[in-house]
């Protein structure tokens, strides 16, 4: 299970490596960098779902600028996925606390 040890505006450091880019953190470990943008679609959630996740944890940075696809949220909680969006600091602190029972998938904007 990964764990974010920090972030800071435009980093995040992760199992002790420093990423400097939106990152997808998967509860099985796997780190992927995800394609910067502030909006998070159904058809990214659709290909995070494939790594079977109980939550998924959006990030929205720190002036909570990534607006969030209402068909992606709609679609998460059809399928019975805990969908929970904060600001990035709270997200990380969320990712942390839940992904120890749980498995959780946190996308995670590193900037505005």
């Amino acid at each position: 299970m990964p764990k974010i040890n920090s972030f800071s505006f435009g980093s995040l450091t992760i199992d002790s490596k420093k990423y400097e880019d939106d990152m997808v953190i998967h509860w099985d470990g796997e780190i992927t960098p995800r394609e910067s943008s502030h909006t998070f679609s159904k058809s990214e959630l659709i290909d995070i779902l494939l790594k079977g996740p109980e939550t998924i944890i959006i990030g929205t940075g720190t002036g909570d600028c990534v607006k969030i696809d209402k068909a992606a949220e709609q679609f998460a909680r059809s399928k019975n996925i805990e969908f929970i969006i904060k600001k990035t600091p709270e997200a990380v602190e969320e990712f942390n606390k839940l992904s120890r029972n749980k498995k959780v998938i946190a996308v995670i904007h590193v900037t505005c």
